[in-house]
């Protein structure tokens, strides 16, 4: 009778144990947090590529599941439906802030070119010429502009880029038509004859544009206005997961100046996160192109220049045209907070062993 009382015992001791043992295992799978990762398929959202070719999320502990968007109007609206936690956004950023009360942490890239203007090289606006003594790569006037349609989406960089293009000529947004549409078919809808102006945010298909013959009239660049994208994060998260945004953000930082070092790596990861995010309109040479143009911000230049200011700029731009109230850039200057980039920093030095 003992000796089957101690076999029961060691029975129940080994079961416990293999209890214990999975618990434990489970614990560490808690552990590794997951993050909702909003993105669309441009430049702004290359690192995420890199964070998974290093293995960044794994070395700073989190597991990531990426969310495409078409724009950032889009991916603004679901941030609002806590559809994503954190993620890389250009102007729908600004109603993320606004309306969602979300916090602008970084600014994406240290410089950048490729958001353009493109006509019709029949159009009377390239006839016009270049007529603004600050502005010399601008090209069209009051008369020729006025009334004519531009093609765009409302609430991204194409249309903050259509209102500061018309105001150089003292015009307002409603002085022209804007036909809104998803930025993926704002190239289509151009060569296949609609609109005068072609407000383009993928520099692919400006260049496709331009190879083609059309014209280049403006662009963020050109009108003194150079993009900078922000990263984004949602109230809840940023509230309840503080150090998850650090952790992400000491990954995102890692990887962005993986992608400065060396261009040639750049490239293929470009063309990889294009190509997995089911991009297929571009070539080898826009790739080189965009990676030549741009720099990210990483954490040797993240503080080398104001977080926010072009983000800024963009909310004054719609203010000032009264598309937008004041409240938004109050909100603005509220939700502007680099505390996570100070600790992710921090966190990467630690893991150097600084």
């Amino acid at each position: 009778m003992k000796e089957l009382k101690k076999r029961i015992t060691a029975i129940i001791i080994m079961a416990l144990g293999i209890v214990a043992l999975a618990g434990c295992g489970s614990g560490k799978e808690e552990e590794k947090s997951l993050i909702r990762v909003g993105t669309m398929p441009y430049y702004l959202g290359v690192p995420i590529e890199v964070i998974q070719d290093k293995g960044l999320d794994e070395k700073y502990g989190f597991s990531m599941e990426v969310v495409d968007f078409p724009s950032g109007g889009s991916m603004s609206e679901a941030l609002g439906a806590g559809e994503w936690d954190i993620g890389p956004i250009g102007a729908g950023g600004m109603t993320a802030v606004s309306n969602y009360n979300a916090m602008l942490i970084a600014d994406v890239e240290y410089e950048m070119d490729g958001a353009w203007i493109i006509a019709r090289p029949d159009s009377d606006i390239v006839a016009a010429g270049s007529n603004l003594s600050d502005y010399p790569e601008v090209i069209g006037s009051t008369d020729t502009v006025k009334g004519k349609t531009v093609l765009g989406t409302v609430g991204n960089i194409s249309h903050y880029m259509a209102i500061d293009y018309v105001s150089k000529f003292g015009l307002s947004i409603e002085d022209v038509e804007f036909l809104n549409m998803e930025t993926s078919n704002v190239y289509t809808a151009f060569v296949s004859g609609q609109g005068d102006l072609a407000c383009i945010g993928s520099p692919s298909a400006g260049l496709k544009l331009l190879a083609e013959g059309y014209v280049l009239v403006g662009g963020l660049k050109q009108q003194g206005n150079p993009q900078q994208d922000c990263m984004i994060v949602g109230e809840e998260f940023y509230k309840e997961s503080y150090d998850e945004c650090v952790k992400f953000m000491a990954a995102w930082l890692e990887a962005c100046g993986y992608l400065n070092a060396d261009q040639t790596y750049e490239e293929e990861m470009v063309t990889k996160f294009y190509t997995d995010h089911g991009r297929t309109d571009f070539t080898e040479k826009d790739v080189a192109d965009e990676c030549g143009w741009n720099t990210y911000n990483d954490m040797d230049n993240i503080f080398e220049k104001e977080t926010g200011v072009w983000m800024k700029e963009l909310v004054k731009c719609y203010v000032g045209a009264g598309a937008m109230d004041e409240s938004v850039y109050q909100a603005l200057e509220t939700n502007i907070d680099t505390k996570v980039i100070t600790d992710a920093i921090q966190l990467i030095k630690e893991a150097q062993g600084k």
